[in-house]
């Protein structure tokens, strides 16, 4: 334990370390009800817009980390980059000799296990998806009726969000309008369909 807990203190291992340590008060808090683990919102993108999507989003839409909660996948990259990291920290780091090398090759190895944690979580979420898709499509149809507050400058046929508050959450939503309504952002809109196959939302201006 005591040689666990050493190499985990190490760069760059102390890294993920830090990062799982955040990841596991997140979980322990949201089981004691203090937060909402948020199980709605994964990391769908329209067609449209996917190939402008960059950075980290733009790298989990590559590997098809999609279709599962985006903190359950941000947890799980966590915990793999961890793991990996430790062997690595243990088995060919401690190694070098302290100095300029040790640190460059600890920060080129941090995001080379970072890359291949990608693949793997997109193994180990795949049997998941199936489970999270049937809750969400449940829940999902339930917000429709409901109304909401439009949250970007404008929605279009393929962009669009709304903030929309359900038992006393505050949700937002992936929204799509037809071309004949011109909906700005603070605009009341009725939720009157939900896509499944785009995870959006069809709204129309809220009339009273």
């Amino acid at each position: 334990m005591e040689q666990l807990l050493a190499v985990a203190s190490q760069f760059p291992t102390v890294i993920y370390s830090t990062l799982l340590g955040i990841v596991v008060v997140y979980w322990l808090v949201g089981m004691l009800g203090l937060i909402d683990l948020d199980f709605s919102g994964d990391i769908e993108l329209d067609s449209e817009i996917e190939v402008s999507v960059g950075g980290l989003t733009g790298l989990l839409l590559t590997f098809g980390l999609t279709g599962v909660p985006f903190t359950l996948v941000i947890s799980i990259i966590i915990l793999t980059c961890w793991l990996v990291s430790i062997y690595l920290q243990f088995y060919l780091l401690t190694w070098l000799p302290d100095g300029w090398l040790y640190y460059l090759m600890g920060a080129v190895s941090s995001f080379i296990v970072f890359l291949i944690s990608l693949p793997v979580t997109a193994v180990i979420i795949r049997p998941l998806k199936g489970m999270f898709n049937s809750v969400e499509t449940a829940t999902s149809h339930h917000l429709v009726g409901k109304d909401a507050t439009i949250a970007t400058g404008t929605v279009t046929e393929t962009f669009g969000q709304a903030r929309l508050f359900n038992d006393g959450a505050e949700i937002l939503l992936d929204v799509r309008c037809s071309a004949e309504h011109a909906l700005t952002m603070g605009d009341k809109v009725l939720v009157i369909e939900y896509l499944q196959e785009n995870h959006a939302y069809i709204v129309t201006p809220y009339t009273t």
